[in-house]
């Protein structure tokens, strides 16, 4: 780890410590539709709160995907309901938001967290500052929130246990796709080493997140990639997905965002999309590159957000006048110079 990293890193750790040893209640929250990262560095920090007895809680806006479910063996990770919840999140003195900073990705936590008289703290690694928070930790080096978590807990002399280091290491293998993004770097190598040596089994992990599709996302999968388009001399490729395919498939709940990864193995691919039809008029846009071709700022420009290399949004508009005005400036972006 750099001066530079480790400044940061002890600087957060000295701001949360004064607040840690007054806090009795914490909540901690991430993004609607949690992810790897974001449910990994909520158990990684519910666990360290909790060893400081303070009463923690993890409320999310939707029930943990089934690949997720191994790293809460305790069912610890509750779904919010404003009569369950409200009052402890209006009265909790610590407010945590992970991997994450726009207020409006809170979803129905929205109206709670806003209402909340907590010291709200914001621990994310996005190129972004959102001036809601009072404390923003942002860590724009950390390949992930769950490695800036495991890094500030050890600042603050904390030692992860087994199920904690597993946390924070699914939300470092998810971010980096198992360490191949842009973002993966000596310092994040050095804290996997830490979390196997504290007995992380990387089989495992891989078996529980990236072999648990079901049979109706590998059919939509192959229906997608059925209607693969190429263009831009073979450095675009796009799929599509209707509502009709996947209700056929039977694959309504299905999480497709992987789909997409498929696409970049294809050679000379660089930019990659999905386009899913919703409900409600509504198209999800999945946003993949190679290298330093940012689709992050690509999916700001629809309202979304995410990576340099992975990103998405969604947009209102049928599904093929939605394709046919994303395509525009993924060509554009293809033409910018390096």
């Amino acid at each position: 780890m750099t001066e530079q990293d480790l400044r940061l890193i002890s600087e957060a750790a000295r701001t949360l410590r004064p607040l840690l040893k007054t806090a009795r209640r914490a909540a901690l929250c991430t993004h609607i539709d949690p992810d790897g990262d974001g449910i990994g560095a909520e158990i990684c920090l519910l666990g360290y709160l909790r060893e400081l007895g303070i009463e923690a809680r993890v409320i999310n806006t939707e029930p943990l995907p089934v690949r997720y479910r191994f790293l809460d063996p305790g069912g610890a990770v509750e779904v919010y309901d404003a009569a369950r919840h409200d009052a402890f999140l209006r009265g909790a003195d610590l407010l945590f938001m992970l991997d994450n900073s726009a207020v409006t990705r809170l979803g129905p936590l929205e109206p709670a967290v806003r209402a909340s008289r907590a010291t709200t703290i914001c621990i994310d690694h996005h190129d972004v500052l959102e001036p809601f928070w009072k404390i923003n930790l942002i860590d724009r080096q950390a390949c992930a929130a769950g490695e800036l978590v495991f890094q500030i807990i050890k600042a603050l002399g904390g030692r992860l246990d087994r199920l904690s280091a597993q946390a924070a290491y699914v939300s470092m293998v998810t971010d980096t796709g198992y360490f191949r993004f842009s973002k993966t770097s000596p310092r994040c190598h050095e804290a996997a080493a830490e979390m196997l040596a504290a007995g992380v089994e990387p089989p495992l992990v891989y078996q529980e997140v990236f072999e648990r599709n079901s049979q109706a996302l590998v059919r939509l999968g192959g229906t997608a990639l059925a209607g693969l388009r190429v263009e831009e001399g073979g450095r675009l490729a796009w799929i599509s997905l209707t509502r009709d395919q996947i209700a056929a498939c039977e694959a309504e709940s299905e999480d497709t965002s992987d789909i997409i990864n498929e696409l970049l193995t294809i050679d000379g691919v660089r930019l990659a999309v999905l386009f899913k039809e919703l409900s409600g008029d509504r198209t999800k846009l999945s946003f993949r590159s190679k290298g330093d071709l940012d689709v992050n700022r690509l999916a700001a420009r629809f309202g979304g957000g995410g990576h340099t290399n992975a990103a998405g949004a969604v947009v209102k508009g049928a599904l093929d006048g939605t394709i046919d005005r994303i395509l525009g400036p993924c060509r554009e972006l293809l033409k910018r110079p390096a």
